[in-house]
């Protein structure tokens, strides 16, 4: 009987068909055939022989496939071991990197030095932008920062310059009864107003020569240069030492060396500059520095076209402030405006009559050239200090006091009426006497009311009233004494206030709100 090899069993209709997955796992997979198609009892041998001879193949394949694998790890292995490969396969990578590519790194490089090399610049500025100001520095500084319409800082200029028995404060009126209760004499108007060019003439021709007239010839200069004006021809008012010799050396000027001289002077202008701050003085130089720049913009276009100015100006948004002096000197009442070649009389004094009613028409016309929603005006008057107006009153009391004591010193029921009455303040309080000012040495009576006491026919009780009277007016006088010293703190406090430089603080702030991530989330919500 001959052996014969097995021949691979028909599968029939069946199909069979089988995948190797990945990690030697096989899956088989058989369509069905419908119900009709089967046979039971075909090829079941065979088709198990198919599949056991199939598993054991895949088995082959994956073990010599491990066997590759462990090869090739073991020969990495051995180029690991060796330095002079690594180092020969190093450098031919470098030799292949991309001459671009090393370009690109040192710009990177070099970018990033800057960026480090800016930030340490920015710091730097940024602390010097913060830092407050020495008085060296501000002497030192020869721009002009911008004054607001203040009384309180007209007035402490005053006094860093020396001016005695002068106060600058706000007025809401120019007509006759308002003026008439401002503390008198009222040396000058200071107007401030929104600057607009315009072409002038002089009603009548005065000579002026007699007038202290400086022009303006640096920007943010017009405050004081309409203060200084009306000082310098004010009749009995102590300048001081510096503001004295100042018009002592510029009497003999014309008006332009006179501006000159004074934004050139060291002591006028650090008062003006007394208050700023160091953001100020910066602000002021960028002003100039785009100022400069412009013109030489416009000097390249050249001239532009003349048009005709419109008789009621309206108000321009990038027009400056300026201020300009009103004041009654040599028989007459003057314009001085710095950015004028020379003063305007308004016309003479005339006995009677307030010198203010001549500046009035003027200050309302001037008001009128712009549009009536325009609210952009400010009037301040240069008068006597008014403390020393009451300490001179209190003084005048005084003496009156002693003045009906002697009248009275022999009467018998006076001591009993002025019982519960008694004299305020009282020549032998020294003290006292200084706290208010008062210097005796100078005082009188007034004559109405010696006249009235030195009546033979006054008898006690009326006395008595005048008495009484003089005690409720020295009470009073006492008391607008204090309000002035009051209202002269309050000042203090605000030009304190203006020189305090909040920048630091805020700079601050803000750097520790960025360490904290604040800010950043500010800026997602907006």
């Amino acid at each position: 009987m001959t052996s014969t090899t097995p021949s691979r069993p028909e599968l029939g209709r069946r199909q069979l068909r089988i995948r190797q997955a990945r990690g030697g796992t096989v899956v088989a997979t058989t369509e069905l055939q419908p119900e009709s198609d089967k046979n039971p009892t075909a090829g079941n041998t065979g088709e198990i022989y198919d599949v056991e001879k199939i598993l054991e193949l895949d088995a082959n394949s994956i073990v010599a496939g491990e066997s590759v694998s462990q090869a090739r790890t073991s020969r990495a292995l051995k180029r690991k071991e060796s330095p002079l490969e690594v180092d020969g396969e190093a450098a031919m990578a470098d030799s292949r990197r991309n001459p671009k590519r090393k370009a690109t790194e040192a710009a990177t490089a070099a970018t990033a030095a800057v960026a480090s090399r800016e930030a340490r610049d920015y710091k730097m500025l940024l602390r010097e932008a913060l830092a407050p100001i020495a008085t060296d520095e501000l002497q030192e500084w020869e721009g002009w920062c911008e004054v607001e319409s203040e009384p309180a800082f007209f007035n402490a200029m005053l006094r860093e310059m020396g001016v005695k028995d002068v106060k600058v404060q706000e007025v809401f009126s120019v007509d006759e009864d308002y003026v008439a209760t401002l503390p008198q004499p009222v040396y000058g108007f200071i107007f401030l107003y929104q600057y607009f060019s315009e072409n002038y003439k002089d009603d009548e021709v005065v000579d002026g020569r007699d007038i202290w007239f400086a022009n303006q010839t640096t920007d943010n200069a017009c405050a004081t240069v309409a203060m200084t004006n009306i000082l310098m021809n004010c009749g009995g008012v102590d300048l001081g030492t510096n503001l004295q010799a100042f018009k002592n050396s510029t009497s003999n000027l014309s008006t332009p060396l006179r501006g000159h001289a004074l934004s050139s002077n060291t002591f006028i202008r650090s008062v003006h500059n007394s208050f700023t701050r160091r953001m100020d003085h910066l602000n002021a130089d960028l002003f100039l520095e785009t100022e400069a720049t412009d013109s030489k913009k416009k000097k390249r276009r050249g001239p532009s076209k003349k048009t005709k100015r419109a008789k009621k100006q309206k108000i321009d948004s990038e027009s400056g402030y300026h201020f300009i002096a009103y004041v009654p000197a040599n028989g007459s009442v003057w314009e001085l405006d710095g950015l004028k070649t020379r003063p305007v009389c308004l016309g003479p004094l005339e006995d009677g009559v307030h010198w203010a009613n001549l500046v009035r028409p003027e200050i309302q016309a001037r008001m009128l050239q712009f549009e009536e929603s325009a609210l952009s005006f400010n009037l301040l008057a240069l008068c006597k200090s008014p403390l020393n107006i009451v300490s001179e009153s209190l003084a005048r009391t005084i003496r009156s006091f002693e003045l009906l004591g002697n009248r009275t010193e022999n009467l018998n029921s006076w001591k009993s009426l002025v019982a519960g009455n008694e004299q305020p303040l009282k020549p032998g309080e020294t003290g006292r006497l200084a706290g208010f000012g008062i210097d005796l040495k100078r005082a009188g009576v007034d004559p109405a009311f010696e006249k009235k006491v030195n009546n033979p026919s006054m008898e006690a009780m009326e006395l008595f009233e005048l008495y009484s009277d003089l005690v409720t007016e020295q009470k009073s006088l006492m008391g607008e004494y204090n309000a002035e010293i009051a209202l002269m703190k309050e000042d203090e406090d605000r030009v304190q206030g203006r020189q305090k430089d909040h920048s630091p603080a805020i700079n601050c702030w803000v750097q520790k709100l960025a360490e904290h991530g604040v800010l950043a989330d500010w800026a997602i919500d907006v």
